[in-house]
């Protein structure tokens, strides 16, 4: 089966397009959090941990609550949220 020179040349450039449209997605990526962090006061690896396990804690303090555990449930809130602030600062 033989293709046209006018079908190898589309085929060529969607090609190029959808690999240039490939290789900015993790500078968009990239861009996206460091955007999110600036916003959020967040600057480096360790501070972005800490949020992130801030936020798992407070989401733990959550379904304590909702078993009716309340001290539990309120030290990992206070560790979350020291977290947090620590991340933010």
């Amino acid at each position: 089966m033989r293709e046209s020179p006018e079908a190898e040349g589309a085929l060529h450039t969607t090609g190029e397009a959808v690999g240039g449209f490939i290789s900015k997605i993790p500078g968009a990526v990239s861009s996206f959090f460091g955007g999110l962090g600036e916003g959020a006061g967040v600057h480096g690896t360790f501070d972005w941990i800490a949020l992130i396990l801030g936020v798992a804690l407070l989401a733990s303090v959550y379904r304590g609550f909702k078993r009716g555990r309340i001290v539990g449930p309120m030290l990992s809130g206070l560790i979350g949220i020291t977290l947090m602030g620590w991340a933010v600062s």
